[in-house]
């Protein structure tokens, strides 16, 4: 289903909560989790022989690669070398360029607009290093709108493989998408087994609408009394990638018409050592959400040679160390009067990880029809490209 920007905002400022979730949960980027018809397109002969390459170079930026990022830093049996090359930094590029061993690497080009400036000057480069494979065709994958782009016409000179990226999903809201899925098979895990999390909470959102709707009032509420950062403090290694994730989605859904929560995000241990003194004692202009996996299996401090003044940590495992620096930084914030809520994963399997996904995005989309902004366009970064453009028209 497409919704323009009209009908969202009426959607948002006119029509009832009732009827808001329920044609929410219509849109294509939150019902593509109840579909599989689209994954048929990777039954493809020439994209099964592209997955046995060994490493792979994936082209995007924003939402056509932070989801990507978050489900590979999940895959704990990842046979395969993954490197995301988002930004167009040109010292970076020449190093991967320099170090990548292009005999043995595929690459995955992904821009819903077939335009995203950065995506486009990657592939041109890359292709231009690539061009002697004798397979140079076979090597790249694109994923763009079905419609006539930069990229589609680049990917059909070269007779790329080229799949459709849906034109009702947005970027950022793409990652249950072959954008997100593409990823997912070059990890090992199967991308049904995400949107089965997903499914889950969508299928409660309708019986548990309270559950999405809490966590949209908890920022709501900030938002009211003038407090419009939101940190996510990350206890998990695994989940510090959909942090990055979480916080594009944040930005871009809620920041227009001067209104607006800014994400950040925070690292647990390691930014208790950096920024948890100004969370504490700097401006009180912050709300925290807390994501914690448990971890029961760890290792444990042993008992040999430990400093008298360290003999309390005599036999705790990591994970109870771990677990009890979480538990103190949330306290001490408590203390000194913050918001804080904290979500705890059982474990970051693909289901959980899907889950979350799912979840943040339905519940940012109900911050912003409490906040009164639609969620999915971002008009203002536009003048932007056209500025860049117009600069370098003049060379």
């Amino acid at each position: 289903m497409l919704y323009n920007h009209v009908v969202l905002t009426d959607l948002i400022k006119r029509r009832s909560q009732f009827d808001f979730f329920r044609e929410l949960t219509q849109l294509d980027c939150f019902n593509i989790v109840k579909r599989s018809e689209d994954l048929s397109a990777l039954d493809d002969p020439r994209f099964k022989k592209w997955c046995e390459l060994k490493n792979f170079v994936i082209l995007g930026t924003g939402g056509s690669s932070l989801g990507g990022q978050a489900i590979h830093s999940i895959a704990n049996a990842c046979e395969k070398n993954l490197k995301f090359v988002s930004n167009l930094d040109p010292n970076s590029l020449e190093n991967l360029l320099q170090k990548t061993d292009f005999e043995k690497t595929g690459f995955l080009v992904i821009s819903k607009s077939g335009e995203t400036l950065e995506t486009i000057c990657q592939l041109l480069v890359v292709t231009d290093f690539a061009k002697y494979l004798h397979d140079f065709k076979d090597r790249f994958v694109v994923v763009t709108e079905a419609k006539d782009s930069t990229l589609r016409q680049i990917a059909s000179q070269n007779k790329f493989l080229c799949l459709d990226h849906p034109n009702t999903i947005g970027g950022r809201f793409s990652v249950f998408s072959l954008v997100g899925m593409i990823p997912a098979i070059l990890c090992g895990l199967d991308p049904r087994t995400i949107r089965t999390g997903g499914r889950r909470v969508l299928d409660n959102f309708g019986n548990s609408i309270y559950k999405i709707q809490e966590g949209a009032d908890f920022v709501f509420k900030n938002f009211k009394k003038g407090i419009f950062n939101h940190v996510s403090f990350i206890y998990s290694e695994k989940l510090i990638n959909f942090g990055y994730w979480l916080a594009q989605l944040y930005a871009e859904s809620s920041g227009k018409d001067g209104k607006g929560v800014t994400p950040l995000t925070a690292i647990g241990s390691v930014d208790q050592h950096s920024q948890l003194q100004l969370y504490i004692d700097g401006p009180r202009d912050k709300c925290f959400t807390f994501f914690y996996e448990k971890q029961e299996k760890s290792l444990a401090v042993k008992n040999e040679n430990l400093p008298a003044k360290f003999g309390y940590l005599r036999g705790k495992r990591i994970s109870e160390i771990f677990g009890s620096q979480c538990n103190a930084t949330q306290k001490v914030l408590l203390e000194n009067g913050f918001n804080v809520r904290r979500i705890e994963v059982p474990s970051v399997s693909a289901d959980n990880l899907g889950a979350l996904f799912m979840h943040f995005m339905l519940e940012v989309a109900c911050l912003c029809k409490l906040i009164e902004v639609n969620p999915f366009d971002q008009p203002a970064v536009e003048r932007g490209k056209i500025i860049t453009k117009e600069l370098l028209s003049r060379e």
